[in-house]
């Protein structure tokens, strides 16, 4: 009996740290730049990786400029030298995180708890999208090289590099290796600096007008981290930096920790190694699996500039989570010419042996027509470039990979993309600017001329407007479109027909306005039961919101800005201020439209004395002191001077000129002012304030005005509140609503006018919605407000309106056809309405979403005011009512039902507890199951 021999197998592992070249990363701080850039080492070889950030080219180009723009890239593709390479990488990724830790700073930053609300319920939105992958923030990345090889181009025979090696033990023995290894590195990294990173910049910026940003070296670090890990990077562990002082340049190392970066990068998260894993058919990388594709066959050629320059745009926006990689090195321009040659004779010879055969080789021919032009273009200046492109598809499971790289290939019509099958883990590896290997080996690489290369260029994406601000979704690739109207003075125009979304997107403005800080003044018309477009949204924001009434409700025009807690001289100036705009406002009061006479003139000059006199009372004075110590709805506050004190001043005012012009002007002032006291409008203004000082959302109801003068009175009464809250360090948001109503108001429109024009200065908005531009275009500041209105927000549009836009705004009549069209028109299945946004003189097309709470909270036609009636009656914490009511609405619009069919019984609703979202980020004030009470006496909001 034998015992059986148990075989045995050898398996051999490579550690990752070896599939790469990283040495480390280093940071060059020279003439002013601070620029990050990868050491690669490849046997005697040293590379340099370059990173910039660019915004891309933009997807929406006005006529003619996509030849310019290609006419600039292949200009930068001429400059690239021998053995220099760039690589870009047009990624796109779910990722929400920049846009929660915004809204998450403005929940902790408000007390207000309806505001609170309203940004728990956006944070979840926006993660909801993220999920779904309908929110793909576009990146693109260039990474440029830089190679130095020491001794190039010189040859050693054996007893040379036994000397060497002899010199250097000398050299270790007498301790003077580390100080050669130094100034050997700070040779390499001053010449990087020199002769890589400022011929990479000129190229970029100058000749391609990319306008890159450099990367720093925690930038790079950051971006090798996002390769392995999804949390947040850790210190970069090592860093070599060449720095100057006082025009010495000096190299130093610095060391977080012992462990090279690529071992730190690849240690793993949350108990898992971060390594990734490789097969044939794909690589396993943070939990996903990568496919590869490579374009195998070049392009037959492109049908115009635009088809050019967007040809891989047009299928990376359909893919979400996915990244598209290009690699491009100047080739030999002499071989290729003497290869086409070659190429041309023998196609030639092929077509003349077809001819004596009385047969016709069509091919033959076709190739060389071709290589006759491609000869042509060289000689005329064109370069031969080796270009590589592979996309990489990112999904969770291997089936779903398949399917997504199948229909990847199916959507290109030109060009071959096939999946790699049998190393796509290597293709994988060598995308990273960390791998010192070409993209696709010698004979996959495709040989273009610099006139069609940019077409494999993946750097059309939409560009970016802001970092922060209000939220658009793009409808080509689904990437985040920000504007930014809190730190940027925009004055912004929404324009759509009835039912495109205009009062939730100015809802959605006022609530970002509100949580940072502004205040928010909307004039609107009402409805013919006496409610304004924006009456559910104040009843909503309780005390934080106001309804200004000329019949029930007073703002003192004489209220001046409380400026107590500025110094003394910011607090003369800023009175002053007001004081103007007290004399604006009182020379229309009494002459109208009629100042520019010599009684306009002296009624002018006589105001600004009268004012002068009034703030300089000190009885005056003291009862703005008390008023304002003793705050808002006191008996002190019931004092505070007004319209009314103004008039006894000025019946007792002495000038101390004797004069019948200006006796016949005080008598004017007089006579107009006291008449204002018998108006409704004149009341409203003439009277201690009741509006809540404190309140963030003030709307003015526009009624019973009887001409223009009243309506451009009441319209400065609005100014008036965005005026003091501006000088009080506050900027505040000025809403028009219903301009085609409002602006056939002479006096509004002059007003809102002088707003548009000098808002800036003030820190006032100016937010104008209507249906079209005629109105506001043909009123008499027509010019003057839209010339102003620097960012445009067009929603869906009759057809016969598209002349309106051309004439007033430039706009091509075909961009904005797609703005008629039904499916421009709101979702009601994905919740959402359809705007073209121009800021920045870029045109884009979006998606706006808003969260179902403020579609709950504005609401506002008669079955859907019943219908949250009917919710909200259920229940004591209006929170809790109105998230039970947004789960209602939102299916009852999605499903077309009517909503009548919304709680007609009085059985309880379940609310969505909007703090339940997986992974979303949420407030600390937020996160108890029941806020009971705050300091204002309001009822917390209680989400569980």
């Amino acid at each position: 009996m034998t015992k059986k021999r148990v075989s045995t197998k050898h398996y051999h592992f490579k550690p990752f740290e070896n599939e790469s070249h990283l040495e480390f990363v280093c940071s060059l701080e020279l003439r002013g730049r601070n620029v990050g850039a990868y050491l690669l080492k490849k046997g005697r070889k040293y590379s340099f990786v370059f990173g910039f950030q660019v915004a891309g080219i933009h997807t929406l180009l006005a006529s003619g400029q996509a030849e310019s723009v290609l006419t600039r890239l292949e200009e930068g593709l001429k400059g690239l030298r021998p053995g220099d390479r760039l690589r870009i990488h047009l990624r796109s990724f779910a990722n929400d995180v920049d846009r929660q830790q915004e809204l998450e700073h403005l929940i902790n930053s408000t007390e207000s708890l309806e505001t609170q609300f309203l940004l728990l319920a956006q944070q979840r939105s926006t993660r909801e999208l993220t999920l779904r992958g309908e929110r793909q923030p576009k990146r693109i990345h260039l990474f440029a090289t830089y190679t130095i090889e020491p001794g190039r181009g010189t040859s050693k025979d054996r007893t040379e590099k036994l000397l060497a090696w002899l010199v250097d033990q000398y050299e270790t023995l007498k301790g003077m290796k580390e100080s050669k290894e130094k100034a050997h590195y700070l040779e390499l990294l001053t010449q990087a600096f020199t002769d890589g990173y400022l011929y990479w910049e000129q190229q970029i910026n100058t000749r391609m007008g990319l306008h890159g940003i450099p990367m720093t070296a925690i930038g790079l670090w950051n971006y090798a981290w996002s390769e392995f890990n999804t949390r947040q990077s850790v210190p970069l562990p090592q860093c070599l930096t060449l720095g100057e002082t006082a025009g010495t340049v000096s190299l130093r190392e610095e060391i977080q920790e012992p462990y090279h970066a690529l071992s730190v990068l690849i240690r793993g998260e949350n108990g898992r190694p971060s390594h990734p894993k490789a097969d044939r058919e794909w690589a396993w990388v943070k939990g996903r699996y990568v496919g590869a594709i490579a374009l195998e066959t070049k392009p037959p050629g492109f049908a115009s500039p635009e088809h050019q320059l967007y040809y891989l745009w047009k299928v990376f926006s359909q893919f979400p989570d996915c990244e598209f990689v290009c690699e491009l090195a100047a080739a030999d321009r002499m071989m290729t010419r003497i290869t086409l040659q070659r190429l041309t004779k023998q196609n030639y010879t092929a077509t003349y042996r077809a001819a004596e055969l009385k047969n016709v080789d069509v091919l033959s021919q076709m190739r060389m027509k071709k290589g006759v032009e491609a000869q042509e273009k060289i000689y005329e200046g064109a370069m031969p470039i080796w270009v590589s492109v592979m996309a990489l598809i990112y999904r969770n499971d291997p089936h779903t990979l398949s399917e997504a790289c199948q229909k990847l290939t199916n959507t290109f019509p030109q060009g071959d993309f096939i999946r790699e099958t049998e190393i796509a883990w290597s293709l994988w590896l060598r995308s990273l600017p960390i791998v010192d290997d070409w993209l696709l080996g010698d004979e996959r690489k495709q040989l273009y001329l610099t006139n069609e290369a940019p077409g494999l260029m993946p750097l059309a994406c939409t560009k970016p407007v802001d970092s922060r601000g209000i939220e658009f979704i793009t409808r080509e690739g689904n990437a985040p479109l920000l504007i930014d109207f809190i730190t940027k003075h925009r004055g912004i125009f929404i324009m759509g027909e009835t039912r495109s979304g205009k009062s939730v997107l100015m809802s959605d403005i006022f609530t970002c306005g509100i949580a940072n800080g502004m205040h928010v003044i909307s004039l609107d018309y009402p409805k013919a039961d006496g409610t304004t477009t924006y009456t559910d949204l104040v009843k909503f924001f309780g005390d934080q919101g106001a309804y200004f009434d000329i019949g029930s409700e007073a703002n003192n025009l004489f209220q001046i800005p409380d400026v107590r807690h500025l110094p003394e001289k910011q607090q003369a100036e800023r009175l002053d201020d007001y004081k103007e705009f007290l004399v604006k406002a009182l020379n229309i009061m009494v002459m109208g439209t009629e100042t520019e006479g010599q009684l306009g003139k002296r009624v002018h000059t006589v105001l600004w004395q009268a004012i002068a006199a009034f703030f300089n009372d000190l009885q005056i004075q003291a009862r703005y002191d008390a008023a304002f110590e003793q705050g808002f709805g006191s008996e002190a506050w019931f004092k505070m001077p007004t319209l009314v004190d103004f008039i006894k001043l000025v019946t007792h005012l002495d000038l101390e000129i004797e004069s019948e012009m200006i006796s016949e002007a005080i008598a004017t002032i007089l006579l107009e002012l006291k008449g204002w006291l018998t108006s409704r409008v004149g009341k409203a203004i003439s009277q201690p304030s009741t509006i809540r000082t404190d309140a963030k959302f003030i709307v003015f109801a526009l009624r019973n005005v009887g001409d223009n003068i009243e309506a451009a009175v009441l319209a400065l009464s609005a100014q008036s509140m965005a005026f003091r809250k501006a000088l009080e360090v506050t900027d505040s948001i000025l809403a028009i609503d219903e301009s085609p109503i409002l602006f056939k108001y002479n006096g509004i429109a002059q007003i809102i006018g002088q707003v548009c024009a000098n808002g800036a200065k003030s820190g006032i908005r100016p937010i104008i919605s209507g249906q079209d531009p005629d109105t506001i275009a043909n009123s008499v500041a027509g010019s003057q407000i839209l010339q102003n209105l620097n960012t445009r927000i067009v929603g869906a549009i009759q057809p016969n309106s598209l002349a309106s836009y051309q004439r007033f705004f430039g706009y091509d009549p075909s961009v904005l056809m797609r703005n008629t069209d039904e499916s421009f028109r709101t979702d009601p299945a994905r919740l959402c309405s359809h705007w073209l946004v121009d800021a920045d003189a870029r045109l884009t097309e979006c998606s706006h979403h808003p969260s179902p709470e403020l579609l709950a909270a504005v609401a506002n036609n008669q079955k859907e005011q019943r219908a949250r009636h009917r919710v909200l009656a259920q229940y004591g914490n209006k929170f809790q009512g109105y998230s039970a009511f947004s789960k209602l609405y939102a299916e009852a619009v999605r499903a077309g039902r009517s909503m009548d069919t919304i709680a007609p019984s009085p059985e309880k609703i379940v609310p969505e507890n909007i703090l339940q979202t997986e992974d979303t980020l949420i407030s600390n004030a937020a996160t108890t199951e029941d806020l009971t009470h705050i300091n204002n006496g309001h009822k917390a909001m209680s989400l569980t």
